[in-house]
């Protein structure tokens, strides 16, 4: 489980929220595969997808408009992570796994997340901040 204060704040409070609610969505897909229930673990797993979906489109948009220098390299893993939820869901449809789920939360989501947030989001926020300075 991601604990919030594991969670980096970024210089744009909206920012913090949606990694909040990622965070909390990510809690939540713990705690259906981690009680084996095949359903909720299927919906979670595709409302993580669109919700990051929704989350890396709106940060692409910031970027673009405020010609962020790192936006190439910053959105190839926006694009690496989504293809990889993608390909995640995919293989749960079909083996029904929730082993497997732990495993990927444990393995990468958790630790993706946090050190995406400490790293990229934060220099990206700290950006947008002093581009509308």
């Amino acid at each position: 489980m991601i604990v919030q204060e594991e969670l980096s704040m970024v210089a744009i409070p909206s920012m913090n929220d949606t990694h909040l609610e990622e965070s909390l969505l990510i809690n939540k897909l713990e705690a259906a595969a981690g009680s084996n229930d095949i359903k909720s673990t299927l919906a979670t797993l595709k409302e993580l997808l669109a919700h990051t979906s929704i989350h890396f489109s709106e940060e692409e948009s910031m970027m673009q408009e405020t010609n962020f220098p790192s936006y190439n390299s910053h959105k190839a893993e926006h694009d690496r992570h989504l293809s990889e939820l993608a390909h995640i869901i995919k293989y749960f449809e079909e083996k029904r796994d929730t082993n497997a789920i732990m495993a990927y939360i444990k393995g990468n989501l958790e630790s993706w997340m946090l050190d995406h947030v400490k790293t990229m989001d934060t220099l990206m926020a700290e950006y947008f901040q002093s581009a509308n300075s």
